[in-house]
């Protein structure tokens, strides 16, 4: 009896010393966000891909307490970026096949690489007060020549008292912040993709 509460004791150790994940969501008000700002639509048929893999792909970063936090990158951003595209472009779409006819309609494909990182400095609590996103657009022709990259990073913080019930809200106020400059970026770059 002594030995399984020296183990239980020493697993308990060590799943406190490792921390765990909580899920949070890096989705962001879209609409909120990019009213901020106006652009001329870029006459182009853009598509974007998203690997299925990356679709499905989890993250597990910092939060606070020693704990992590988890979430699904591609997928909580797939809305956001379908937004900033169809307000940038005179036409966006999703492609689920490269090669695909679908796929060759298009005048460009843009696929998008997302990298993410968090902190806190909080002992006592879990949820990210910093969380950053950059969203890099690897743009190609229907031929698969790269045409340009467009890359934005946004930032989001949060305090206890502010996210006391939107443990997310560090990430949203990231995504919200990421997005607004990419649709600017994307702006910036109209001559290369016109």
């Amino acid at each position: 009896m002594k030995r399984l509460a020296l183990y239980l004791v020493s697993l308990f150790l060590v799943v406190m010393a490792t921390g765990c994940a909580h899920p949070i969501s890096l989705t962001p008000n879209v609409s909120a966000a990019l009213e901020q700002v106006k652009v001329e639509k870029i006459p182009k048929k853009v598509g974007y891909y998203i690997s299925p893999e990356d679709r499905t792909r989890e993250v597990i970063t910092p939060g606070g307490g020693g704990d992590k936090v988890s979430y699904l990158p591609y997928r909580d951003l797939e809305t956001g970026l379908y937004v900033v595209l169809g307000q940038s472009f005179s036409e966006a779409s999703r492609i689920e096949t490269l090669g695909s006819p679908k796929a060759a309609e298009q005048q460009f494909i843009i696929k998008p690489t997302i990298t993410t990182t968090s902190y806190s400095d909080s002992l006592v609590t879990w949820p990210p007060t910093v969380f950053t996103v950059q969203l890099t657009l690897a743009v190609e022709d229907s031929a698969g020549k790269p045409v340009t990259q467009i890359s934005a990073q946004g930032e989001g913080r949060a305090e206890f008292s502010e996210f006391k019930g939107d443990f997310s809200l560090a990430a949203r106020r990231a995504t919200e912040n990421m997005l607004v400059k990419l649709k600017a970026a994307i702006a910036a770059a109209a001559d290369k993709l016109r």
